[in-house]
């Protein structure tokens, strides 16, 4: 028998396998670096989601203004029942259309997509953001009549093309107004000290969106004061939960009177 030469012995050595321990540390990196790729790509989405719903809501401010110089009026708002969702009301539309009397919902209506031929909406036609939750509206609906000449206006005015033209130029707002937080008193419609961001005589009418929340007046005493449909809004930086004044994600864009009335003069629909 011919002896094996050295060179050709192999030593089959074990191989050594993974321990419980090692693949549990292995499982753990895995799933960390998962959810650094989730939290980002869900930070990205949350961000591209506001960006979009900022655009829809200066085209709806653009429609607004549009259809005041189509119709020499601005459209009241749409009402809307179980909100957020709304599944009936005036479906997207006015109320009432066509706008000759007092609005149905002047401060906690929804915008009119139908009026205003705006895009997307949901199956009932509200106008939805890019959270999918109907979009917001706001209309004022009485008159500065301290102004020596608009002391004595026909209401209502500015969804009233006879109205509006007749009251001329002079005539302001004297409900609507932008805070930067909600009143002490959560039942004044007018702003605490050092938090106006507008004044009374200045927003014609406002549009925005309950944000990725769809907050519908929860604890949140800021987001509150944006749907318990009265003259005073707020406006504000994103907000977590635990600020003083609750979570606050809404997104608030407003229609100044002096840009409609410009928008109105430039198109020859006023004086």
């Amino acid at each position: 028998m011919t002896p094996l030469h050295p060179c050709r012995i192999r030593l089959h050595r074990p191989q050594r396998a993974f321990t419980l321990v090692e693949l549990t540390m292995v499982l753990v990196i895995v799933a960390l670096l998962l959810g650094g790729v989730m939290a980002m790509v869900s930070a990205q989405t949350e961000q591209r989601k506001w960006k979009d719903t900022q655009s829809q809501l200066e085209a709806a401010r653009d429609a607004l203004i549009g259809f005041a110089i189509a119709n020499r009026r601005l459209p009241c708002p749409a009402t809307c029942t179980n909100p957020p969702q709304c599944t009936s009301g005036s479906l997207g539309d006015e109320a009432p259309s066509g706008g000759a009397t007092t609005c149905t919902s002047s401060y906690g209506g929804y915008l009119p997509a139908s009026a205003l031929g705006f895009q997307p909406v949901n199956d009932q036609g509200f106008a939805l953001d890019a959270w999918g939750y109907p979009i917001r509206y706001a209309l004022t609906a009485t008159l500065d009549t301290t102004v020596s000449t608009c002391t004595t206006p026909t209401l209502p005015h500015f969804n009233n093309a006879t109205n509006l033209k007749n009251n001329g130029l002079t005539c302001k707002p004297a409900d609507l107004v932008v805070c930067n937080a909600s009143p002490a008193t959560v039942t004044n419609t007018v702003c605490d000290a050092n938090t106006p961001v507008t004044n009374q005589n200045t927003v014609v009418a406002i549009v925005f969106s309950t944000g990725k929340n769809a907050a519908t007046g929860g604890t949140g005493t800021n987001e509150a004061r944006n749907l318990d449909a009265n003259a005073l809004f707020v406006s504000r930086v994103p907000d977590p939960d635990t600020a003083t004044g609750g979570e606050f994600d809404d997104q608030v864009l407003w229609l100044s009177v002096g840009t409609l009335y410009s928008k109105l003069v430039a198109a020859q629909v006023l004086p």
